[in-house]
């Protein structure tokens, strides 16, 4: 049987001997196709179908697993059913579904997958949310090995979770869905394991992607003020500190809390044009943004944005 490292030398060696120009311009191509796809998925949630199987949202057949299975509106559908599934389609086909589905709702902001709020011994942690329904992921570094010493999950594995208006009806105990070959080949892409395949996500991007693509000074000044700020999608602090032998005044702070309010401009932006004074400004996921459904609760951490002398 081939290794896994002889499984990766031998694609890599395919790769290398396509030419450049003939994997960019498939990559083009895939990059058309997948706006295409996207695109179908939001007009066919928009209408209450399936752009994979044609179907209504309400079909069900246990004959004919589908993605849109995971949206618990086919009649007759039972948690038990969920097993067909998971034996057909693999974790990142099925988690790349969800955060298209999160992402035809509002973009970003209903995927959480935070390194930072990922718990140090889970590899894999991760929610989604798309209107009521709350989709996470969980994979202990043991579950992704496999439990060698256990019944279950002996097999390379990953735990799933699904609410629905915050009632559980699928729990993380529920099932040990065993990753398949396709996984393996992801999990090689994501680590950098190919000379010429990078991961990454586009139509399916959440919170990570935008916080490493983006710089804090960045954030900032694409922010707008929420109108409700329990659906907020970063939560912005701003410490300011007067240099020394000099104040700050009120009247200006309270000129900028107006013009925020007015124009919709930040604070942490307007801030900016204040003399003689320190500033640094703080981001973390706002309360919009769903908290990872970890087994234990972790704290969210801020990001420092900037930090100026006038």
């Amino acid at each position: 049987m081939e290794t896994k490292e002889q499984k990766i030398k031998r694609f890599n060696k395919h790769l290398n001997s396509i030419p450049l120009e003939v994997l960019l311009t498939k990559n083009e191509e895939q990059a058309v196709q997948n706006e295409k796809d996207f695109q179908n998925l939001k007009e066919a949630l928009a209408h209450d179908k399936c752009s994979f199987c044609g179907n209504l949202l309400s079909h069900f057949s246990v004959y004919k697993p589908c993605f849109h299975w995971l949206l618990w509106k086919a009649k007759g559908l039972r948690k038990k059913h969920f097993s067909i599934l998971f034996k057909q389609k693999g974790f990142h086909e099925i988690e790349a579904y969800l955060r298209w589905v999160a992402n035809c709702d509002v973009p970003i902001k209903n995927i959480n997958d935070l390194v930072e709020e990922k718990s140090s011994n889970k590899f894999i942690e991760t929610t989604i949310r798309y209107k009521n329904i709350e989709w996470s992921f969980s994979c202990s570094y043991g579950d992704f090995h496999g439990h060698k010493d256990k019944h279950e999950g002996i097999m390379p594995h990953y735990h799933f979770q699904m609410k629905i208006s915050s009632n559980v009806v699928i729990n993380y105990n529920g099932f040990h869905i065993p990753f398949n070959d396709y996984d393996e080949f992801c999990f090689n892409v994501e680590d950098g394991e190919f000379d010429r395949l990078r991961a990454g996500h586009i139509h399916g991007a959440g919170m990570q992607t935008l916080f490493e693509n983006l710089s804090p000074e960045e954030l900032i000044n694409g922010m707008r003020k929420s109108d409700d700020e329990s659906n907020a999608q970063f939560d912005v602090s701003t410490l300011i500190e007067a240099d020394e032998g000099t104040t700050i005044s009120g009247d200006d702070i309270a000129s900028m809390f107006q013009e925020s309010k007015k124009t919709g401009i930040p604070m942490s932006k307007l801030i900016q044009k204040l003399k003689n004074v320190k500033t640094q400004t703080f981001i973390s996921p706002g309360p919009g943004v769903p908290e990872i459904a970890a087994r234990k609760k972790n704290r969210r951490n801020k990001i420092v944005a900037n930090s100026k002398v006038g």
